[in-house]
């Protein structure tokens, strides 16, 4: 995976959100052509005036989401089946270092493959959630 997994080690508020997508997305949005869109649910600090000012003024377009919609996103089965991987075999660590060591390991070991399915299940997700009525669906 191209993007560095971040640890966050205190509670995020708006300005240290931004300070992380400062780090991580400004660079990989610079390299990327500007078609791109960047997702993110309805946190409050996600969707604070604060940051969306500040994506603006990064010239970064933020898709519109709708609120209370895991169903609908992608990253949240990223979220599981880095999960799954890091603790198989109901495995332990004894300390905070082994957890991100091996959360980066796993982190680092999904492939552009697994990214492309979970994307491309985007219209089967959508359409589940029409199908229940924006109940819960099979993701």
């Amino acid at each position: 995976m191209s993007l560095k997994v971040q640890f966050i080690t205190t509670r995020e508020t708006s300005v240290s959100y931004q300070s992380t997508l400062q780090k991580v997305i400004v660079p990989f949005f610079r390299n990327k052509r500007r078609t791109h869109v960047f997702q993110q649910d309805n946190a409050s600090i996600h969707k604070s005036i604060s940051t969306q000012n500040w994506l603006k003024a990064q010239k970064i377009t933020d898709l519109e989401w709708p609120a209370v919609s895991p169903d609908l996103n992608p990253i949240e089965n990223l979220w599981g089946l880095l999960v799954r991987r890091v603790f198989k075999h109901g495995r332990q660590f004894n300390t905070i270092q082994e957890l991100k060591d091996a959360i980066e390991t796993e982190w680092n070991a999904i492939t552009a493959a697994e990214l492309r399915a979970l994307v491309a299940s985007k219209p089967n997700r959508m359409f589940e959630v029409i199908q229940n009525n924006g109940g819960e669906t099979s993701y």
